[in-house]
C-alpha cells in the first residue's frame, strides 16, 4: 500500500541526474567538530562538513535512529556535499560523544524507552532548534537554506521541530519512538508540520507499524509526501536503494527551489516530485542514469 499526496512540480532535467561522480565526493571540505549545550545540561556533539564554495552553501541537520550515531548519514553526507550542500550531523543525547549531562555520564541502553525517560528524548526537538540557530551564525552558511533529515526517533524529532527550525525541506525516514514523546505526540506532530510550513518527504514500510501509523496520519498535510512501502525496511536501511534519491530531494529543494528566487505562496511548499516516492519512476531513473 502506498501513500501519495500532493501536487507534484514539473522537475528540470538538469536536476534529475542521481549519479555522482565519485572523484567529486573528494571535493568536499574538512569536516569541523563543535559542542553545544542543552537547555538541560547534555553536551552535544556533532561535525559541520561544508563543501567548497563561492558563496554560502544550504546545509541539512542530520538526526540518527535509537542505538546509531552520527556516523551513520555517511552514504547521503557524501552524496549531499556533491551537490553542494554541507552538512551538520548531530550525535544525539545519549549516543555517541554526547552523553556528558551535567558533567555525568547519561548514556542510553538496550531498552528504548528506559533510555527515552532517562536521556530525554523529547528534548530531542529543542536540541535541534538550537543546533539550527548556532548554524545559521556559522560563516559560509546560508541560513535561509536549511534542511533537516531524521530517521526512527530522530524522523520523528525532525518532523515536531519543524515550527522553531524553519526547514525549507525535511526528510523523515520511519518516523518512529511515539511513545516517547507523550499522549498527544501524533496530534503534535500533524499540528507542528501545519505550523512549520515546509516541504516534507515521509518513508515508511507496513511492517514498521509505528512509523506506518505516523507516516498515514501526516499524508493529507499540505506540502507533505508520504511513501508507506511493503516489507520492513526501516530507518537507514532505506539508504541501499534510496540513498541518490534523497540527495536530489534535497537538491532540489535547497538549490533549486529556493536559489535566492521568489516564489508565491502556493507554490512554495510542493509536495516531493513523482520520482522520489514511486518506486517505478525510481527504477526507471536509476536505469536511464545508470553509467552506459
Amino acid at each position: 500500500m502506498r501513500a501519495r499526496v500532493g501536487h507534484f512540480p514539473e522537475v528540470p532535467m538538469r536536476t534529475l541526474r542521481l549519479m555522482v561522480p565519485l572523484a567529486s565526493l573528494a571535493l568536499a571540505a574538512a569536516p569541523t567538530d563543535m559542542a553545544l549545550t542543552s537547555a538541560d545540561g547534555f553536551a552535544l556533539k556533532g561535525t559541520l562538513t561544508l563543501p567548497p564554495a563561492k558563496g554560502k552553501v544550504p546545509v541539512v541537520i542530520l538526526a540518527h535512529q535509537f542505538g546509531s550515531d552520527r556516523t551513520g548519514w555517511a552514504p547521503l553526507a557524501e552524496r549531499l556535499a556533491a551537490r553542494g550542500i554541507g552538512t551538520l550531523a548531530l550525535d544525539l543525547r545519549g549516543h555517541g560523544a554526547s552523553t556528558q549531562k551535567d558533567g555525568a555520564e547519561t548514556r542510553i541502553t538496550g531498552d528504548f524507552m528506559a533510555s527515552a525517560k532517562a536521556v530525554g528524548f523529547d528534548k530531542i526537538p529543542a536540541d535541534l532548534a538550537q543546533a539550527a540557530a548556532w548554524l545559521r551564525k556559522q560563516p559560509g552558511v546560508d541560513g535561509r537554506r536549511i534542511g533537516l533529515a531524521g530517521s526512527s526517533v530522530g524522523a520523528f524529532s525532525v518532523l515536531l521541530a519543524a515550527p522553531e527550525v524553519k526547514p525549507i525541506a525535511i526528510l523523515s525516514l520511519s518516523p518512529a519512538g511515539t511513545v516517547a514523546f507523550g499522549a498527544d505526540a501524533r496530534e503534535r506532530l500533524k499540528g507542528a508540520l501545519l505550523r512549520g510550513r515546509t516541504s516534507a518527504l515521509v518513508l515508511a514500510s507496513e511492517g514498521d507499524k509505528d512509523a506506518a501509523e505516523n507516516a498515514q496520519a501526516v499524508k493529507d498535510l499540505p506540502g507533505v509526501a508520504v511513501t508507506v512501502k511493503e516489507g520492513s525496511e526501516h530507518g537507514f536501511a532505506y539508504f541501499k536503494e534510496r540513498a541518490d534519491l534523497m540527495a536530489v530531494f534535497f537538491g532540489e529543494y535547497l538549490t533549486y527551489h529556493h536559489s535566492g528566487k521568489t516564489y508565491a505562496a502556493e507554490a512554495a511548499r510542493p509536495a516531493a516530485p513523482d520520482h522520489l516516492i514511486n518506486d517505478a519512476t525510481m527504477a526507471e531513473q536509476k536505469k536511464a542514469d545508470a553509467p552506459k
